[in-house]
């Protein structure tokens, strides 16, 4: 089995959150999750995006590489506010990659 970069092209996950390739998705982010990828998700509008919310919680990998949150009205938002929403999770997941040698220290 080749690494991942063998295998997978830089991309971008563009959807509306009801993604019809949910097994194919939960697959890559769990083979991702052991390399230096984190990903942020981010739903736009007044839906609950569940299948993003399962992303951000999805058991199987090494580390928590994902986070998901949501934004009723970008129009609404403070920048500084978007910012820090962001990257909320980004500092624990450099902390665990880390722990796991994921990335160097």
């Amino acid at each position: 089995m080749g690494s991942l970069n063998d295998r997978f092209s830089p991309s971008s996950f563009i959807a509306d959150g009801a993604n019809a390739d949910r097994g194919a998705t939960a697959a890559v982010i769990r083979a991702l999750s052991s390399e230096p990828v984190f990903l942020q998700f981010v739903g736009i509008g007044k839906e609950d995006f569940p299948f993003l919310r399962k992303l951000d919680e999805l058991p199987g990998r090494l580390i928590d590489n994902a986070g998901f949150m949501s934004i009723n009205d970008l129009d609404g938002i403070k920048d500084a506010e978007l910012y820090n929403r962001l990257l909320n999770e980004f500092p624990r997941w450099l902390e665990k990659a880390r722990e796991k040698k994921v990335v160097a220290s």
